[in-house]
């Protein structure tokens, strides 16, 4: 089920009851005199549908945010991070609003924004396994070891003359004299 999915549906449900509630007993009847009561009660659908608002989606998201900023402020040389773009790296030095990560095995540093960071992996995050297990399996007896396919040489460079073959045509296949 999607992450928000059950949310949205408890949402859903209590406007309808409020919905209904509105509809039904606390809307005076039209044409009806009200006193203070009756506009206290119409309101009433109001406050609830605001507070439930509050309690299922605003105060939520509100925790979620004090949690991500508390985790990007407590980043430190040394830690290994993945940033909202899907670039893994460690963490080589902390300013306020920028980091410094080196990624790869080439070890690039790359200068990023600190609310670029999506998370923060714990210990040094290992690296695709299946690689490893390909190097790694013991080969059965009678199989021909597996071997990577040769580079392919380089194209010959083209010359701005036509080359010709040894009988005097052209590799076109177009002779000087069809020409005339």
């Amino acid at each position: 089920m999607f992450k928000g999915t059950k949310r949205a549906a408890v949402l859903m449900v209590m406007m309808a009851v409020m919905a209904m509630m509105a509809l039904t007993g606390c809307m005076p009847p039209a044409g009806a005199e009200g006193g203070e009561g009756n506009a206290l009660m119409s309101f009433l659908p109001l406050v609830l549908i605001i507070a439930v608002f509050y309690f299922i989606l605003i105060r939520p998201q509100n925790k979620k945010n004090k949690q991500v900023n508390e985790m990007r402020s407590a980043l430190k040389r040394g830690d290994w991070v993945t940033t909202i773009g899907g670039f893994r790296g460690r963490v080589v030095k902390v300013t306020d609003e920028m980091l410094t990560i080196e990624v790869g095995k080439d070890k690039v540093k790359m200068d990023i924004m600190r609310w670029g960071i999506s998370k923060i992996e714990e210990g040094t995050p290992e690296r695709s396994t299946t690689r490893k297990k390909r190097d790694e399996e013991p080969e059965e007896a009678g199989e021909e070891p597996k071997r990577k396919p040769k580079k392919l040489a380089p194209a010959p460079k083209k010359d701005s003359e036509p080359e010709e073959d040894p009988e005097g045509e052209d590799v076109d296949g177009i002779d000087e004299d069809d020409e005339e």
